[in-house]
């Protein structure tokens, strides 16, 4: 519940018609690509937080492809000192973004080096203070200027709650925080997330489809077997249609068995 977007927790606890849940989930789906558009105007940092399979990676990436915005990534585990590497080599770029790095969020050296980037000020300055030969012998100073803006998207909770005890991360992240507009990705309950999948359908904007070639007689039909039995799964997000399709992929007549079997 922690990573739930707070506008539609808001939102879910009034009795709203199917239209009023409409509109509130078109405000939410415009929320990322209308805050990635933000960074690329150089109007300020993001921080995205929310389970996997939300689709905020694939918002963030096509929203920026579709700019002009020179932009680069870094996706996976990383050490301070590779953060400080990378930050330098794309010191120049639009936009950087750090996507699934969930351990540099316990390291003291990582996230002084992010809070250092994502400053609110102009001219943003990140340093090394350790001696490092290494550093050296490739030509990498120990202090320069940072011009990119940066965008985090992690699953990681990084908001400390007033009344629960942070977490190291919490505690480390929270001048970044504090200084970064905060998207949360999450839907209140099943229904929600049900009511945005419908939407998403409609709309063709299930990426996933696309990505295994499924027939669109096949896509709605796979929407309808996932309304119909949303209270059996654990999760309903892009990873779960993701399973799905490799299912139909792989044998077109036992899809909803394996699915089922597997997946609920």
């Amino acid at each position: 519940m922690a990573l739930v977007n707070k506008s539609l927790l808001i939102a879910s606890t009034k009795k709203l018609n199917d239209n009023e849940m409409r509109v509130e989930l078109d405000k939410f789906s415009n929320t990322i690509l209308n805050m990635t558009t933000g960074v690329v105007n150089n109007a300020w940092h993001l921080l995205l937080m929310g389970d996997p399979g939300q689709g905020k990676t694939q918002t963030v990436v096509d929203t920026l492809n579709d700019s002009n915005a020179n932009w680069t990534g870094i996706k996976g585990t990383t050490s301070a000192i590779g953060l400080y590497k990378f930050f330098y080599e794309h010191r120049n770029h639009d936009v950087v973004v750090i996507d699934d790095s969930d351990t540099i969020y316990d390291s003291t050296e990582a996230t002084e080096i992010l809070k250092a980037a994502m400053d609110t000020k102009e001219q943003r300055t990140v340093s090394w203070a350790k001696q490092n030969q290494n550093l050296n012998s490739i030509g990498i100073p120990n202090q320069f200027v940072f011009n990119a803006r940066v965008i985090l998207i992690t699953n990681k909770d990084l908001e400390i709650v007033e009344g629960k005890r942070p977490s190291k991360a919490q505690r480390l992240m929270n001048p970044v925080v504090d200084r970064t507009p905060v998207v949360k990705t999450g839907l209140p309950n099943r229904e929600w997330e049900l009511a945005h999948l419908n939407l998403l359908a409609e709309r063709n904007e299930i990426m996933v489809f696309n990505e295994y070639n499924i027939p669109q007689s096949v896509r709605v039909e796979m929407v309808k077997f996932l309304t119909d039995n949303g209270e059996h799964f654990r999760s309903i997000s892009f990873r779960t249609l993701g399973k799905m399709c490799a299912f139909y992929n792989q044998d077109s007549s036992t899809w909803k068995d394996l699915t089922l079997m597997t997946v609920a």
